[in-house]
């Protein structure tokens, strides 16, 4: 494929971002599965993302918080209640101390 560009010089190479190249889809590999490993670490960084930061609350949400912008959850930020189908409560302090 060539952009509106370069159809006009055919003899020069296309150097356009907006290029593409036609790929066969029998060639494709298929995608490789991560490691427990690689799950893992990607768990931690969305709870991270996905965990209210009070310590009071420690809710963590089923999407992102806007962390940037607000800091918090919303039902901390402004009293906003929050679903209770939308996150799972922290563990017990005792039940932590269990696992640990």
């Amino acid at each position: 494929m060539r952009c509106k560009a370069c159809s006009y010089t055919p003899q020069w190479s296309c150097t356009h971002p907006t290029r593409a190249f036609l790929r066969s889809v029998d060639l494709a590999k298929p995608k490789r599965t991560p490691t427990l490993a690689q799950e893992w670490a990607l768990d931690r960084a969305m709870a991270a993302r996905q965990t209210c930061p009070n310590p009071k609350c420690g809710r963590r949400y089923e999407f992102c918080l806007p962390l940037k912008k607000i800091g918090t959850c919303l039902e901390c930020h402004d009293g906003t209640p929050a679903d209770p189908t939308t996150y799972t409560t922290p563990p017990s302090s005792a039940a932590h101390r269990l696992a640990a």
